[in-house]
């Protein structure tokens, strides 16, 4: 019993130890900015709209590629259960560069409903540690975010 607490305890998960998580760029983004047009708990269809297209012209995919990446990845969002595996990996995959594309496509994503809630602005302070940027590439994506967007308050 106690071997089987143990198990589960360092996998998170029966039956998968994290060390065997394996995912691929793609997969990685996307999980990142469907947590971001979740984590207010609304996901409105702007916010899910603009996902779709981001990974849409970032990886060149068509319909039945993007489905198939969604569902890629939100199975392995239910295996590990955590965040944890995909910020971690694009955090030692990703150049500064890159890393602030990335952190502008998440703040388009916020940015989407032209709202900005509480819940989708703590996550975007807990990003920067959670990819090892600092602060000002955080603040420079989301300048940069602004401008491709519709101002936060206002219609059409």
């Amino acid at each position: 019993m106690i071997e089987k607490l143990k198990a589960l305890w360092s996998s998170g998960q029966p039956g998968r130890r994290m060390a065997d998580f394996q995912t691929d760029l793609a997969t990685a983004v996307c999980a990142l900015l469907l947590e971001t047009s979740e984590v207010d708990q609304q996901a409105p269809p702007e916010e899910h709209a603009l996902v779709r297209s981001l990974l849409k012209e970032r990886y060149a995919l068509d319909e039945p590629a993007l489905e198939q990446l969604m569902a890629k990845t939100r199975q392995e969002r239910a295996t590990t259960g955590d965040l944890w595996p995909f910020t971690h990996y694009l955090s030692r995959t990703l150049s500064p560069e890159q890393k602030l594309e990335l952190l502008v496509m998440v703040w388009q994503v916020i940015f989407a409903d032209r709202r900005l809630d509480p819940y989708e602005e703590q996550w975007a302070r807990r990003l920067p540690d959670m990819l090892a940027v600092n602060g000002s590439l955080m603040i420079e994506a989301k300048q940069r975010a602004r401008a491709l967007s519709v101002p936060l308050g206002t219609e059409g």
